[in-house]
């Protein structure tokens, strides 16, 4: 009883019980740093409070491929340009730690660990867009996206509480931004200002010639007569010429009129038109994307082909009063979808412009089950680990009195890592687990140094100075051991794949030589006086 209460009293047992507690609370959620995963509410329990990757608890892997910029061929800078940009956008969603790598030339991976469906469609539509924005009068170019920055003060944006619910997002022009709003949108006052995210460029939109008819009858403003049609938004406003194709039949000489565009949307479904004429297209050097209409209105399938977001009219004098200032304006059912688009347009304004044209190669589903056995069989190879160290020890010392502080401390020196990890909202994957494996296995080399260093004097029955500097002769070695590893690791925290274990190991090592390792120093030390 007496070591204890020596032991209670020591600053260095106080510090470790205080952040094994302080983990603890972390890692069961009783402090709510986890409130939510894939929209299941999570309460207390032992690891709700951790986040973890796609190889405990499922999820899903998108491959983009990045096509050659409009004027160049990409490169590794292009891709590393294109890397961060969609990090800042995914960030700006709230999700967080999302593992972004380059795979190869032309290839980016993006893993989502247990999101919901209406979460995986948010982040494919992100990554999709390109973010090249434009606002156009009558199809002259009025303002452009990087002339432009987003009012982020809680007025610059708003929703209303209506049904159908309407949304803004108020903009600020650059000077010449400015000069050429004001030159294009003289005497237009009351005319429509067409705002574009990512209109189609270089492209053709193919189309039957009933679905012409129906797009020459419908209007911008149902039940006006006087709003324009489909046809003259598509055409007139957004500058993309249309193909009819009839009885689904290409016609070469119609097609020759298109000379020098290189892309052609299907807006139809294969009953309409053929992968026949899809593959005569293509054999004219033409990239080909099928858009159907999958039953929704005739206007928003073909506003969302044309990347037209909004058209509020100009109701202001664009040379004085809104010359550097603009708002974009939307509209969704509910007030709830309404905000979601507004965030989505204020997050790709924000971000930046992707340098390259990101497309969706393929997706990868991981059932959460499987990663339920791999977080089962990582708990049962670390019971199994620290029984194999337990054992070793005690063959090697023959005394419980040194396996027991040993297994304690090194149980502690996980939950502490646990806990910083629910902290910062780190993803536990299968690296992190492997790196704190790591780090407590240097942690027990560490607490041998200790063990025989402090066990030799008892033997040589010094005085307990002499035992002191043993340990700190001790640490000496421990300290040095511990920035190798570190200097070793702080280069795999730039390769994505070994991040994780590079973090872990290194955060494993710090909280070992500040926290652990003197705790067990301390507690050898008072079990050695006695």
């Amino acid at each position: 009883m007496d070591i204890i209460r020596r032991l209670l009293k020591s600053w260095k047992i106080i510090i470790l019980i205080s952040m094994v507690s302080l983990s603890l609370a972390l890692i069961t959620n009783v402090i709510p740093v986890n409130r939510g995963r894939a929209n299941e509410p999570l309460g207390v329990g032992f690891g709700n409070g951790l986040d973890y990757g796609l190889d405990f608890v499922g999820g899903i892997q998108i491959q983009l491929r990045l096509e050659d910029p409009p004027n160049g061929t990409l490169t590794p800078d292009i891709v590393e340009i294109e890397k961060g940009i969609l990090e800042r956008r995914l960030n700006a969603m709230g999700l967080r730690d999302i593992p972004i790598r380059p795979w190869g030339k032309r290839y980016i991976l993006i893993q989502v660990a247990k999101a919901s469906p209406e979460e995986i469609t948010s982040i494919e539509n992100i990554l999709r867009q390109q973010a090249r924005f434009e606002a156009r009068m009558d199809g002259e170019l009025a303002i452009l996206g990087s002339e432009i920055s987003v009012d982020l003060s809680p007025q610059g944006s708003g929703v209303t509480r209506t049904r159908p619910s309407e949304w803004h997002v108020g903009i600020r022009l650059s000077l010449s931004g400015g000069e050429r709003f004001c030159a294009v949108g003289r005497n237009r006052r009351g005319k429509p200002i067409d705002m574009f995210l990512d209109r189609p460029e270089s492209t053709i939109i193919a189309m039957t010639n009933e679905t012409y008819a129906i797009l020459n009858e419908l209007t911008e403003v149902e039940d006006d007569p006087t709003s324009d049609s489909y046809i003259k938004i598509i055409e007139n406003r957004s500058l993309i010429p249309i193909l009819v194709i009839e009885n689904d039949t290409l016609n070469p000489e119609k097609l020759a009129e298109f000379e020098g565009y290189r892309r052609v949307i299907l807006a139809a479904d294969e009953d309409q038109i053929s992968d026949r004429v899809r593959n005569e297209l293509e054999e004219y050097n033409l990239t080909t994307e099928r858009r159907p209409r999958n039953g929704r209105d005739y206007g928003e399938w073909i506003l969302d082909i044309i990347g037209l977001r909004s058209s509020p009219r100009l109701r202001c004098d664009p040379c004085t009063q809104c010359k550097y200032s603009a708002q974009i304006t939307g509209s969704a059912p509910t007030p709830e979808q309404a905000r979601e688009e507004m965030e989505e347009t204020k997050i790709l304004l924000s971000s930046g412009n992707l340098p390259a044209k990101a497309i969706v190669e393929s997706k990868s589903e991981f059932p959460s089950s499987l990663g339920e056995k791999f977080l089962e069989y990582s708990f049962i190879i670390g019971v199994i680990a620290i029984i194999t160290v337990a054992l070793v020890i005690f063959l090697r010392y023959r005394a419980l009195f040194i396996v027991i502080p040993t297994i304690i401390t090194g149980l502690s020196e996980i939950l502490i890592i646990l806990g910083v990890a629910a902290l910062i909202n780190w993803e536990l994957d299968l690296p992190a687990v492997a790196g704190i494996i790591a780090a407590v296995g240097t942690g027990v080399d560490d607490q041998i140094v200790i063990t025989d260093e402090t066990i030799k004097r008892g033997r040589e029955k010094k005085k307990i100075v002499s035992l002191t500097e043993r340990i700190r002769r001790a640490f000496f070695i421990i300290f040095t051991a511990a920035a190798t590893t570190i200097v070793v690791m702080l280069p795999m925290l730039s390769i994505q794949a070994l991040k994780g274990f590079a973090f872990m190991t290194i955060m494993g090592v710090l909280i070992g030589v500040f926290v652990t390792r003197p705790a067990y120093a301390k507690i050898i030390e008072e079990i050695l006086r006695d």
